[in-house]
């Protein structure tokens, strides 16, 4: 006769089945995970992909562009009307105009190659640190100041922080130029001694090699 199994022993195998059900649903969870979501993604690309757009970097705002540059390329192409628009920013403290009055700054009549020390202001006088920064406000130097005032006066009376675009300060130094006599010609800085200065070396070692050539040739 058949032995029934005891009603303890049922329970402790289904619960040892139980057990190991858990453990292959938990293995198969698992490997079913990487299937769906390889490890390499699951870490890297998982969420959202933010974009960040072009010219916001840490500080949170547009990437200013490249500060300085040799201004006097720019100023045949710059706008006198651009240069007006630009200047307006400026008209609280300075005039333009012939026999036009001193502000907070001084009238800007004629200043374009005007010497600093020389020139008649009325009685506004200008700042020790401006006197000593420039002699003459020729166009590196109007670019220089209009780009940093602090850079060519750095305990100069001038609050404005400056212009950062190069075509912004053309166009300024071209209005500029309308309110002045007779301003300087602009003269383009030369390249052409470095472009002879390579020509020179590059014929030097042309020379230098043709000479190894010939005593490796003599060589027995």
């Amino acid at each position: 006769m058949a032995e029934n199994p005891s009603p303890d022993k049922f329970k402790s195998n289904s619960a040892m089945m139980a057990g190991f059900a858990a453990i292959w649903l938990t293995i198969g969870a698992n490997e079913a995970s990487h299937f769906l979501i390889p490890n390499e993604e699951g870490v890297t690309t998982f969420g959202y992909a933010i974009e960040i757009p072009e010219g916001f970097g840490a500080g949170g705002g547009e990437v200013e562009e490249d500060t300085l540059v040799d201004i006097k390329p720019l100023l045949a192409g710059a706008s006198a009307d651009d240069g007006a628009k630009v200047a307006r920013k400026c008209q609280s403290c300075h005039t333009f105009e012939e026999n036009g009055k001193n502000g907070t700054g001084p009238n800007l009549y004629n200043v374009v190659g005007a010497a600093l020390s020389g020139r008649p202001r009325g009685d506004f006088k200008l700042s020790e640190s401006i006197l000593a920064g420039a002699e003459t406000w020729t166009y590196d130097n109007l670019n220089a100041y209009l780009t940093d005032p602090k850079s060519v006066a750095p305990k100069g009376t001038m609050s404005f922080v400056g212009l950062r675009k190069p075509k912004d300060r053309a166009s300024v130094i071209k209005f500029l130029m309308g309110y002045t006599v007779n301003p300087p010609e602009v003269v383009l800085d030369l390249v052409a001694p470095a472009v002879e200065e390579t020509a020179e070396l590059m014929s030097d070692a042309m020379e230098a090699a043709a000479e190894e050539i010939e005593e490796s040739a003599d060589t027995p």
